[in-house]
């Protein structure tokens, strides 16, 4: 049931450690972790769910299922889930045990204001790697060589997690309730690299700009990136050394970057039809993720529980979104006129 998705490659097991206890998934974009109020069915738990129970049977007891490292609902790509309680708990006390990076809490970064650079230099949250590619919108073209300028570096902003969407994200605390939120951009570009950004905008009355910007955001409008100011498409790829809701998003925005398909944060509304269904997506895919694999180990009480093995790690890659084969479209286009 998993596999049966509007996009082909979505909603796929990208792999399984039964031992483990832990399966990663190919999460479409649009899909809920669980069930909610006007969704009762159509979300990765109930969907997984049943994937598991038609695989062992109709006549099997109900499987644990749980999601140690969620994602948005709107964003696609890989997502842990848990198959045993063991692995669960693991992963629960890795994450206890790893904090977010507060300067202003932490006396010793009073004392030694080194420890600010050491801390925003954290490549990951407890143990685990995630890489998030994102294809932002470019209102101003000199943007370009200003994002080019900021791979590798590690971007501030402050936010007040309490308030609703849209979240304001400042550069600057302002208030005592401000979280702090850090992100690194750690690549740009397409898949080859000779596509630094990509044209949206149709006043140049280039067929391969506009055929582009419909592709993103639908067919519907007659000048879709134009109607919110947008005349290039870059993609990203984003770690983030915090945990903030709406972290990556706001921040992006915040920076002048909005996610295509972003609207509450300036990137439009991207709104597909296909297969019966109609869906909102966003141009943002969990690409990479890489954990520590456990071990297994029986402690005083002689039962089993997982411990950090050190020795083995588990890494899985997407190479492709669903925006790929546009850029990849455009680039072979606008090479070929050349």
């Amino acid at each position: 049931p998993f596999g049966l998705m509007p996009d082909s490659k979505d909603g796929v097991i990208v792999y399984e450690d039964k031992e483990t206890g832990f399966a990663i998934l190919n999460k479409p974009g649009g899909m809920p972790s669980h069930s909610t109020m006007s969704n009762h069915a159509e979300d990765v738990s109930s969907m997984f769910g049943a994937a598991l129970k038609q695989r062992a049977g109709d006549d099997s007891k109900g499987h644990f299922l749980s999601f140690p490292i969620r994602i948005e609902p709107e964003m696609n790509g890989l997502m842990l889930a848990s198959t045993k309680k063991e692995f669960c708990s693991y992963m629960t006390r890795q994450l206890n045990q790893t904090s977010a990076p507060n300067k202003e809490n932490d006396p010793a970064n009073a004392e030694n204001p080194a420890n600010n650079c050491a801390n925003k230099k954290s490549p990951n949250l407890a143990g685990v790697t995630k890489t998030y590619r994102c294809l932002v919108c470019i209102k101003n073209p000199d943007d370009i060589d200003r994002v080019e300028q900021l791979v590798g570096q590690t971007i501030e902003h402050y936010v007040n997690v309490q308030l609703p969407a849209p979240k304001k994200f400042l550069s600057h605390k302002t208030k005592p309730n401000q979280d702090l939120c850090l992100l690194r951009i750690v690549g740009m570009g397409g898949n080859s690299n000779n596509l630094r950004a990509a044209c949206v905008s149709s006043q140049f009355n280039d067929s391969s700009d506009a055929t582009l910007a419909h592709r993103l955001w639908g067919p519907t409008a007659l000048h879709p990136a134009e109607s919110i100011g947008v005349k290039f498409v870059m993609q990203l790829d984003v770690e983030l050394l915090t945990s903030r809701p709406h972290q990556l998003r706001g921040q992006l925005a915040a920076m002048g970057l909005p996610l295509v398909g972003d609207k509450i944060y300036g990137g439009g509304s991207c709104e597909m039809r296909a297969h019966r269904h109609m869906w909102h997506r966003m141009a943002v895919q969990v690409c990479h993720m890489s954990f520590a694999l456990p071990r297994w180990e029986e402690n005083e009480d002689g039962k089993h529980m997982l411990v950090p093995s050190g020795e083995k790690k588990v890494v899985s890659n997407l190479n492709k979104a669903w925006w790929t084969s546009y850029l990849d479209d455009y680039e072979r286009f606008t090479i070929g006129k050349k």
